[in-house]
Formats: structure tokens, C-alpha cells, sequence
């Protein structure tokens, strides 16, 4: 576990990333970015072939611009629409968040992206490889410029808390579906809920925002108008947990009546065929 200060001075227990996981990630995000740059330049070279006359500067000139957009923003682009995952990341559990625990924005995330031809590509990851690995959190360059940090959201489940559920929710929340919920966004409520009173009023308010708009698509039907930012999270993080114990009473009571049927049987005999 390592420990990550917000700007309040609260500190947040995160598990980073192991580099194995993040070398594979990378594998993974080079491979598509690759399939993906190789299919765009084929068919811009066939259509400027068939449209006009192109010669042979500017087609190469085309052609390094489409291979920087693919390489650069296309990665930036993926990472702030995914508050900081990419296909590598959501297949290993990963996730980029600033050093104060925070979700990535675009300067993060085009500072990251601009790196990433020069400690991948050019060096085959060499560089990258060296700076995880002399990195107590195996950050590359990338994250100590932009200021970030990889985690891995599959760590050992947040500890329990209270929640409270305000009253103008309960009618909604009794028939909202939350199953969909993913278990790393869970993770990283439960510990806003845990720290928000520690936070300071602007910063608790834009984190309860960011995790709210992250956390709406996976629910539905959507909370009331005029609901409250961390109501919405503490009140989806009680069903969740009311689901859970739900489904382990349910459990309980087959496993009670299953027992219950085997203590009726006649003396001698057994459930096992032979």
C-alpha cells in the first residue's frame, strides 16, 4: 500500500500499480493504437491515391500527422473520457489519478500522452521499464511531469463505514438498480465518504461531482432533480450494501434449510451415490 496527500493534508491509502501490470497494459494499449494507425494510414493512402495526385512529400507529411494523432491524442482523448483508463488499464484493473487521489484532467493527460512515443516507442519502453523500476509507486516520467500516479482498483475491499440515506431519496433508491455499479468506482466512494469531512468545502464539492458523473451511467433510474452530489453516492453505496447483506441472509437460509433436510434423514443414510 502506499499513501497520497490531498491538497488538505488527508491522507489516502491506494494500492499502486505493480510495473508487471502496467508493462502488459502497455503492451495491450501499443498493440490497438497500432492496428488502429496501421488501418487509418491504408485507407487514407488508397483514398488520396484514388481522389488526386498526391506526391510523395505530402503523403508522408499526411501520414506522420495521422500517425502523432493516433499515438498522441487518440491516448489523451481515451484517458480523460475514461477518467483515466485505457483498454490496457480496464483489462488489468488499472487506473491514473493524480497525486492527491484526484480523477485526471486533460493537462494530466496530454502531458502523459506527449511522453508516451519517447518512453515507449523510440526506446521500446527502456526508459519507462528504468523509471518504474527505481519508482517507489513505478511511475514513469510521464506521471512525475504530469503529476499522476497508476493504482490498481483490485486491491483488499474498503474498510465499512456508515451511510445515510437522506429522505427524499428512499423512494427512488427502493427501486434503483445498482448491480452494474464497477467494483473499482465502489472502491474509490466509499473512501471519498470516508475522508469527506476532512476535506475542505470547494475541494469535497468538486470530488462529489466528478464521482457523481462517473457513477450516473451505471444507475438507473437516475436520483431525483435537485439531489445532492454526495447524497447520490452515500445513498447508492447503502443499497449496494443492503444487496450484499441481502444475499448472504439468502444464503444463510438455504444453507439452514439444506441442513435442516439432512438431519431429518433416516439413520444410515447418505446424500452420496456409490
Amino acid at each position: 500500500m502506499s499513501t497520497l496527500v490531498t491538497s488538505e493534508a488527508v491522507e489516502l491509502n491506494v494500492q499502486p500499480a505493480a510495473l508487471a501490470a502496467r508493462a502488459l497494459s502497455c503492451l495491450i494499449d501499443y498493440i490497438v493504437y497500432s492496428l488502429v494507425n496501421i488501418g487509418l494510414l491504408i485507407a487514407t493512402f488508397w483514398l488520396l491515391l484514388a481522389a488526386l495526385d498526391v506526391n510523395g512529400l505530402l503523403l508522408a507529411s499526411i501520414m506522420t500527422i495521422m500517425t502523432v494523432s493516433v499515438f498522441v491524442l487518440l491516448p489523451m482523448l481515451v484517458e480523460v473520457l475514461s477518467h483515466g483508463r485505457s483498454l490496457g488499464k480496464l483489462i488489468l484493473g488499472l487506473r491514473i489519478v493524480r497525486d492527491d487521489g484526484g480523477a485526471v484532467r486533460l493537462r494530466h493527460s496530454f502531458i502523459r500522452a506527449l511522453l508516451w512515443p519517447f518512453e515507449i516507442l523510440s526506446t521500446g519502453g527502456g526508459i519507462a521499464a528504468l523509471s518504474g523500476l527505481v519508482s517507489p509507486q513505478a511511475k514513469r516520467l510521464g506521471d512525475y511531469l504530469a503529476g499522476t500516479v497508476a493504482v490498481s482498483e483490485r486491491s483488499a475491499p474498503p474498510p465499512p463505514m456508515h451511510t445515510h440515506v437522506a429522505p427524499q431519496l428512499q423512494a427512488w433508491l427502493a427501486r434503483t438498480d445498482v448491480s452494474a455499479v464497477p467494483a473499482g468506482l465502489h472502491r474509490r466512494i466509499v473512501q471519498f465518504l470516508a475522508m469527506a469531512p476532512q476535506l475542505g468545502n470547494e475541494s469535497r464539492w468538486q470530488r462529489a461531482i466528478e464521482l457523481a458523473t462517473e457513477l450516473n451511467p451505471y444507475v438507473a433510474p437516475a436520483p431525483p432533480e435537485g439531489t445532492f452530489p454526495e447524497q447520490f453516492l452515500s445513498a447508492v453505496i447503502h443499497r449496494i450494501r443492503a444487496a450484499e447483506v441481502d444475499t448472504l441472509r439468502q444464503r444463510a437460509a438455504r444453507a439452514e434449510k439444506f441442513r435442516a433436510g439432512v438431519d431429518t434423514l433416516p439413520h444410515g443414510l447418505s446424500l452420496h451415490r456409490r
